[in-house]
């Protein structure tokens, strides 16, 4: 099945316990009241927007999914029980250590996941305090062996390096650590400091001691060294998987498929148009309530923007594009837009050019930044 024909479905649970101090995503502590006229309101917009479509993709992300009771995951079990999917749809759901339980666990089964992300980032414990986490490593490791007695048999642990105070030393042992759980997939991504976080008030103040230079890029190599002697596959800048356990929803971003999105802040590719929800939890159900339609930005993409984001999603693969796909999409081929853009950094040993595809080496992808500036055709 090729992307053309495939389709996701992301679904946003903005809720949490507790913000964590590195976090700019859409969620928020202290309002539990609002979660089930949220589901309400969630309901009508997955009703209206998957009818009629096929899913082989889900995906239930956050915020915290697992924040919500048992109860509460059993009313979004039956709204998305309506939802028609492939028989073999990969099924994901975002967990946290402290609020996922057993009994949140035999729902989940009910509902149909069948592959779990859950956050780690850390196994030192005082890097978790440090980082606003809720959980310890102990708690985080009795979780997971809870969810594989549960039957997971496809578990993700994302991990977040470059963390303040933390050496190469704990980072080695993080990795260790995870991988002695044997989970199916990694993802490891290194610390951005993101507006609107507490984080990025204690930067501007100078009170936020971050990992130089050197030792984050050596990081990033003890990441991409430990993760492959682990036998982890690299597949995406950030992505580390066993065989066979690549994440089908999120290859769907990054070979520039079709997905809806549904639920506050949530994002969809669909007919060519993007689509940006409401980011609050209060507005979000106004505009439900109001007229069902909680969009805050469309646009309808140019051929220059859909070329543009081909590459630069595309490009976060570590196999890279396809040239046929690229002509089939767009009826031209790659080297006649940009041909001497390419070259230039083939000779210059980033780009790797292959019959049919085309994708980074190893410094070109630690520099993709500076290679996909050039391929910026949109003022």
């Amino acid at each position: 099945m090729s992307n053309l024909d495939r389709l996701g479905l992301y679904i946003h649970i903005p809720f949490c316990e507790k913000k964590c101090y590195y976090c700019d995503f859409a969620s928020y502590s202290g309002k539990k009241a609002l979660v089930v006229p949220y589901i309400n309101a969630l309901a009508k917009e997955i009703d209206v927007k998957t009818k009629g479509r096929r899913f082989d993709t889900i995906f239930i992300g956050g915020g915290t999914p697992s924040y919500l009771s048992a109860e509460e995951l059993g009313m979004l079990s039956n709204i998305l029980s309506r939802v028609s999917r492939t028989v073999d749809c990969e099924f994901t759901m975002e967990c946290n250590p402290g609020n996922i339980t057993k009994e949140k666990a035999e729902v989940l089964k009910v509902m149909g996941v069948n592959r779990i992300s859950i956050g780690l980032q850390s196994s030192n414990d005082t890097l978790l305090m440090d980082i606003g986490r809720i959980h310890t490593f102990r708690e985080f490791r009795e979780n997971f062996l809870m969810l594989r007695e549960a039957g997971f048999n496809n578990i993700n642990i994302d991990i977040i390096y470059g963390l303040p105070g933390e050496t190469l030393k704990m980072l080695g042992k993080t990795l260790d650590d995870a991988a002695k759980l044997e989970p199916e997939h990694i993802s490891c991504y290194s610390l951005i400091i993101e507006e609107n976080t507490q984080f990025y008030e204690r930067r501007r103040r100078n009170t936020l001691s971050l990992p130089d230079e050197d030792t984050e890029d050596a990081m990033k190599d003890l990441v991409r060294s430990r993760l492959n002697e682990l036998e982890f596959l690299r597949y995406e800048i950030s992505n580390y998987a066993k065989e066979g356990y690549e994440c089908r929803h999120n290859r769907l971003y990054w070979e520039f498929g079709e997905y809806i999105g549904c639920g506050a802040a949530a994002h969809e590719f669909i007919g060519g148009f993007r689509r940006e929800n409401i980011r609050t939890v209060e507005g979000y159900i106004r505009a439900i309530e109001a007229n069902g339609d909680p969009s805050v930005r469309v646009h309808e993409n140019s051929r220059e923007d859909s070329i543009e984001e081909f590459l630069f999603m595309g490009m976060r693969l570590v196999d890279g594009i396809s040239l046929s796909s690229f002509r089939k999409r767009f009826s031209e081929d790659l080297m006649d837009i940009f041909g001497d853009v390419l070259r230039k950094h083939v000779r210059d040993g980033l780009l790797v050019l292959e019959g049919d595809n085309m994708r980074f080496t190893e410094k070109g992808m630690d520099l993709s930044n500076h290679v996909l500036s050039d391929m910026i055709l949109t003022a």
